[in-house]
């Protein structure tokens, strides 16, 4: 039966929109890359340390999006304060990225930055495991292809085409593996809340709240009165571009994507972070890390041209 013209223009019009999600996750990956940049800059030339870092840069991007919507987007800030059940909800999904990146800064303190980011090639996996189990979702074959191929071109990238650069030790494994649940968890427990009350507010209190708590906990006053100028140049682009709009370009893709999609994009992120060190840090590249350029790309373009599903309408 040929379709009528409003099921062709919201096919069109879903079709825009996740295209639009997948742009806005390629975005996020690649500040993501800028910020490891910025953040071995900061662990090279300052004092600064892990702990240090998560706490300062979750409550300045979270007072900075908090700022900005109630400006723009006032009433929808404060909606959600009438639900005690979705104020937890978006609280708690701020202690979600809390615990994802305290556990990864963990697994590269006790290996090295290559071996942590294997492990994020494990999150659509991951997340892909939990929606079978749930009967929500089944894994296609273009996502089954797409794992394999981002998985094995991020350790292409960042093995740089050595594989004992690598150090998997049980420290590793287990902080690497706990940041990849909770990176899965983040991408997951969310996106009701998204649906309901829009990316603003979910974002925005969520990463507030767990910076303010990271902040009186861990009290890193010392290590931002030691930041030079350019360490505070460093700092603001993680703070702006590597938190705060990296974090709300991620759960928007989220609405019109799955979480099993936007972690097989988020794979361009050492892809990003790779290729900005070769432009500023000097690094080189060789034909296994070409390899793996092309793979992580191919993996994007993939996904980009698998048609949207729409969803299904009510009688």
């Amino acid at each position: 039966m040929p379709q009528t013209t409003a099921a062709v223009n919201s096919n069109s019009d879903l079709r825009a929109k996740s295209l639009f999600a997948i742009l806005l996750a390629v975005l996020a990956s690649v500040f993501w890359g800028a910020m490891g940049v910025c953040v071995q800059y900061l662990f090279e030339t300052t004092d600064i340390t892990p702990l240090n870092l998560v706490s300062i840069r979750l409550p300045l991007a979270g007072l900075l999006l908090v700022a900005l919507n109630l400006i723009f987007v006032r009433k929808k800030m404060l909606g959600v304060f009438s639900s005690p059940k979705a104020v937890f909800g978006i609280v708690l999904s701020g202690f979600e990225v809390l615990f994802a990146h305290l556990t990864f800064f963990f697994a590269i303190y006790y290996s090295n930055a290559g071996t942590g980011a294997i492990f994020l090639g494990l999150v659509p996996l991951l997340a892909g495991i939990y929606l079978y189990l749930r009967g929500k979702k089944g894994f296609t074959s273009i996502e089954v292809l797409c794992c394999a191929i981002a998985f094995f071109g991020v350790v292409f990238i960042v093995s740089k085409g050595d594989l004992s650069n690598f150090d998997f030790n049980w420290n590793t494994v287990f902080w690497g593996l706990v940041s990849a649940v909770f990176a899965v968890i983040y991408s997951i427990q969310p996106k009701p809340l998204i649906e309901k009350y829009g990316v603003e507010p979910v974002v925005s209190w969520g990463i507030f709240s767990a910076g303010v708590a990271s902040f009186i906990a861990l009290r890193p006053i010392d290590a931002m009165l030691s930041l030079t100028p350019n360490g505070w140049l460093a700092l603001g682009f993680i703070v702006v571009f590597g938190t705060a709009a990296a974090f709300w370009m991620y759960l928007y893709s989220l609405k019109y994507l799955s979480p099993v999609v936007v972690g097989l994009i988020v794979c361009v992120e050492p892809l990003s972070a790779f290729l900005f060190g070769v432009m500023f840090m000097n690094l080189h590249l060789g034909l296994l890390e070409t390899l793996g350029v092309i793979m992580v790309l191919a993996n994007v373009v993939i996904l980009s041209c698998v048609p949207a599903k729409p969803k299904p309408i009510a009688n």
